[in-house]
């Protein structure tokens, strides 16, 4: 099995780097010699004198004047994705600004609230299976994951890891290699609609519904053991991730969260990382090619 993948290569100015890797901080710095304590780490008063008039003025403009379609689609269609420290936070922490003094609020700024290290902004993903026939595969970068130096292709070998002790029987074996990494699940066809409206009887039902809990109400047995089973598995995803690294495999595949139907893509790692929906890897399997 082969893959080939390719990531943009690194700019050489801020503008061309952030979409893969670029230094930034949330604002930018401000020098203070005198650090002031703001208001609201104050005393606070004993009793709080409760303006009504103020909560109904706010009702009548969530509910009669509201503007949460035009903001949600200026944020969304406009600007797109906000991974802190990309280009698109910044352009949305200066929409916000610009917004909020645009509606009437007063002294609206940017503040720094730290620093985060670096940018990253994905700039193209291309991923193709090569052999025994050619087809393009759906993929995304993984946020923070850097780029193949140009194309690249390599041989694809599946990592089955399930303890710590699974990762020896692949020491020595990853380099050059691109890696499937993730549990393979069901990932049955779908014969139902993806949408379907409640009824009326369904929506008066929930007015009433009492919530009993799942299992994993927070405190419940069962909560504590799955937050046990994901540390296990995050410390074990570490190790293997690290391993592909220091062997230098060319790329690592993970396949998407699992939402029961397909899930949103989730991965990082220190070699290249790309994510594909379950069920598109599931019948790729036999080849598979990666490219930005």
């Amino acid at each position: 099995m082969s893959i080939v993948r390719a990531f943009a290569r690194w700019g050489c100015c801020a503008a061309a780097t952030a979409s893969l890797a670029v230094p930034s901080v949330a604002a930018d710095k401000k020098t203070k010699d005198v650090v002031e304590t703001p208001s609201y780490y104050g005393q606070q008063p004993a009793t709080e004198s409760i303006d009504l008039t103020m909560y109904a003025r706010i009702r009548e403009e969530g509910f009669k004047h509201s503007h949460v379609m035009e903001f949600g689609g200026a944020l969304a269609d406009g600007i797109g994705p906000r991974l802190t420290g990309s280009p698109n936070m910044t352009k949305a922490n200066a929409w916000t600004r610009d917004t909020l003094t645009k509606i009437g609020l007063e002294n609206a700024h940017l503040e720094d609230w730290g620093e985060f290290g670096m940018g990253w902004q994905q700039i193209n993903t291309w991923v193709r299976m090569i052999s025994p026939d050619p087809e393009p595969l759906w993929a995304q970068a993984a946020p923070w994951s850097p780029p193949t130096n140009g194309p690249v292709t390599g041989e694809v070998v599946y990592m089955n890891v399930q303890e710590m002790g699974d990762l020896e029987k692949y020491k020595g074996t990853l380099k050059g290699k691109i890696v499937l990494l993730g549990a393979m699940r069901p990932t049955p066809d779908i014969t139902e609609p993806l949408f379907r409206r409640y009824t009326d009887a369904e929506l008066k039902e929930m007015e009433t519904y009492e919530s009993r809990g799942g299992r994993y109400t927070p405190g419940s047995p069962e909560f504590a053991k799955f937050l046990a089973e994901r540390m296990k598995i995050a410390e074990i995803r570490k190790a293997a991730l690290k391993m592909m690294a220091d062997e230098g495999s060319l790329a690592v595949l993970t396949p998407s969260r699992d939402g029961g139907d397909g899930g949103e893509p989730a991965s990082s790692s220190t070699t290249t990382a790309l994510t594909s929906p379950a069920t598109h890897r599931r019948r790729k399997t036999q080849s598979l090619s990666p490219m930005p």
